[in-house]
């Protein structure tokens, strides 16, 4: 439960910190037992690939279109950060099916998520600033889900 609430007191101070031109990561002495993957920043337009055993990813403030179907090998991820990007389809996440928290705020082009029926641990999506105006009807029925982020305007 600790690794959770870091995460979810963690990727707040992600989105703050966008808006400075020098982003610092502090890494303490303290011991976490994820394996997180940070490359955001980096002004990518494709992902390497990435470690298998990744547990958390952040891909902030990159310029990415896609996710790559690779995406389906990555059996721990529990929780991945997209945003500020330019995805328009997020369906390979559908299967990741321990991922527990997704955001993809300030992607313009994202018009639907996919179903998620595989993803039985998915409790935090946000999809603030995309073209996602309302909760998705395969959402509504998901047990897990605990917070659905979106904003209430009209699609483009």
């Amino acid at each position: 439960m600790k690794a959770i609430t870091f995460i979810l007191m963690f990727f707040p101070l992600i989105g703050f910190s966008q808006m400075n031109d020098s982003i610092i990561v502090y890494h303490g002495n303290g011991a976490f037992e994820r394996n997180i993957i940070d490359l955001s920043n980096n002004n990518l337009t494709e992902l390497p690939v990435i470690d298998r055993d990744v547990e958390i990813l952040i891909l902030d403030n990159n310029n990415l279109i896609e996710i790559p179907n690779w995406f389906v090998n990555l059996k721990n991820l529990r929780s991945v950060s997209i945003r500020n990007n330019n995805l328009m389809d997020v369906s390979v996440l559908m299967y990741c099916e321990n991922l527990e928290e997704l955001y993809l705020s300030n992607n313009p082009n994202l018009n639907d998520l996919p179903s998620f029926s595989f993803c039985k641990k998915l409790k935090i999506i946000d999809v603030v600033n995309t073209r996602i105006n309302e909760l998705p009807i395969s959402i509504r029925g998901m047990e897990s889900i605990a917070y659905f982020k979106y904003s209430a305007t009209k699609k483009k």
